[in-house]
């Protein structure tokens, strides 16, 4: 079986620091970097004598899931400031290879694609010059690609097979380059037991295992639940902070679960993310993100809803969903831009009183093509996806992406209260008390599982 390249590039950094010596580590020179397996035990002494809720996220590293707390792959970028170019050995998940690569600002990576293959590249930090990817044309006439598209659109991450490299912009770039042999873009997947997606290798890749999402939640969702998840893969900066999340996903198209409705709220300041999904493998023609856009300019036509009603916040198949106000399809390669609220006058993302980044509810549909009994493939496939949860640091849309065209317009500004909030006064600075702020993702995170699991049951 052909499989898949990936490669993450990052542009500059700063003297790699010493990970701990607990950690198994792969270690290499200064410009390459550092691949450990997260650590046994936990963060803080506290950790040992607290309850599982009261644990996450504080005494894990920042940015693993609650449903993945150990056993995650780390990944630390050397310093771009001493390191022109760092590129991470290679990965490669259910046929795609995957590896992280940096670039200090202004440098430049050799693509190295043959003709029965296709690169895609997907931005981390920075910004890369002239992929023909979208962007925003800078004052040197160069078409600059950021971290994001523009929101409420979908975009391919391909790139052009006449580039012989990538250059980055002048605050360097990471990203990650998948290079995919053009045969399987015609396998479609049908078994969680069979290649392409048990096609796994690379770093402590002996830890990567495609687990039932049931299996982490045995009380919330029936074992019958085609929902699998591969975690996962922690990208740090040069200091060891979080810069990226890399997490795996499939859903069979006949559970029309839909890969669960949500909207991150009550996450912490210090835990939340810019999350961004691209498909590398469709069951069906329909795949993609269905969005709630709580605020449509045009509500003469399309009335601006209200918060979703407890009774329709359907975690399974919400393509009957009448809240559910716009669809994004995703084929293989295919990246969408940002769902979360975003200030329209600088770009930024807008933050609730916790912290977290304000979302509508959203989710990826994955099911049949329509809903006539019968209409799925023989036999059934899955979609397979992969989450980049970004630093919301980086995730600042340039302002002239946030215009008429496309679907700016629809623009979702969050501002309606959330239950972590309305129980206490909106605050201007949460501080980066971790403990506190665990309490609260745990709590929230538990109360989301169990009205996921009343719903789906109801239904």
């Amino acid at each position: 079986m052909a499989m898949f390249r990936f490669a993450l590039v990052s542009l500059g950094a700063a003297a790699l620091p010493q990970l701990p010596a607990e950690d198994a580590v792969l270690q290499h020179a200064s410009c390459d970097m550092n691949i450990s397996l997260q650590a046994e035990g936990f963060l803080h002494e506290w950790c040992s004598g607290a309850t599982s809720k009261e644990r996450f996220p504080a005494c894990y590293p920042n940015g693993v899931p609650d449903w993945h707390r150990e056993s995650n792959v780390i990944v630390r970028l050397p310093d771009p400031n001493s390191c022109a170019v760092a590129v991470s050995e290679e990965w490669v998940i259910s046929g795609w290879s995957w590896k992280y690569v940096q670039l200090a600002p202004g440098q430049s990576f050799s693509l190295n694609v043959s003709d029965s293959e296709q690169a895609f590249l997907k931005l981390i930090r920075g910004t890369v010059l002239d992929v023909n990817q979208i962007g925003v044309q800078n004052a040197e006439g160069h078409w600059e690609t950021f971290v994001v598209t523009p929101p409420n659109t979908e975009r391919s991450l391909q790139l052009d097979h006449r580039l012989k490299s990538i250059k980055a912009g002048s605050e360097g770039a990471v990203f990650a380059l998948m290079v995919v042999p053009v045969e399987l873009f015609n396998v479609p997947i049908t078994a969680m037991d069979a290649a392409p997606t048990t096609t796994i290798s690379g770093p402590f890749s002996e830890h990567f295992q495609w687990t039932k999402f049931a299996n982490y939640f045995p009380e919330a969702f029936p074992d019958s639940l085609e929902f699998w998840n591969l975690a996962g893969i922690l990208l740090q900066d040069h200091h060891g902070d979080r810069l990226n999340y890399n997490q795996w996903w499939t859903q069979k198209q006949t559970d029309d679960t839909d890969g669960g409705y949500h909207n991150h709220a009550g996450t912490p300041r210090n835990g939340t993310f810019g999350e961004l999904h691209m498909v590398m493998y469709s069951a069906a023609p329909n795949t993609g993100m269905i969005v709630q856009l709580p605020h449509t300019v045009y509500t003469e036509t399309v009335h601006a809803p209200k918060e979703i009603p407890a009774d329709k916040k359907f975690f399974w198949n919400n393509r009957d969903n009448d809240y559910v106000q716009l669809t994004l399809p995703l084929p293989p390669g295919y990246v969408h831009g940002p769902l979360w609220s975003i200030n329209v006058t600088d770009g930024e993302p807008t933050r609730d009183c916790m912290g977290a980044v304000r979302y509508p509810w959203h989710g990826l549909v994955t099911g049949p093509i329509s809903a006539t009994p019968g209409s799925s493939s023989h036999p059934a496939r899955y979609t397979l996806w992969v989450v980049f949860e970004h630093a919301p640091e980086v995730i600042t849309v340039p302002t002239p992406m946030l215009q008429y065209v496309t679907n700016a317009y629809l623009q979702n500004v969050v501002d309606w209260p959330t239950k972590a909030c309305a129980a206490r006064e909106v605050e201007s600075d949460l501080g980066e008390d971790h403990r506190d702020s665990s309490h609260s993702v745990g709590a929230t995170f538990h109360v989301f599982v169990a009205l996921v699991a009343l719903v789906a049951f109801m239904k």
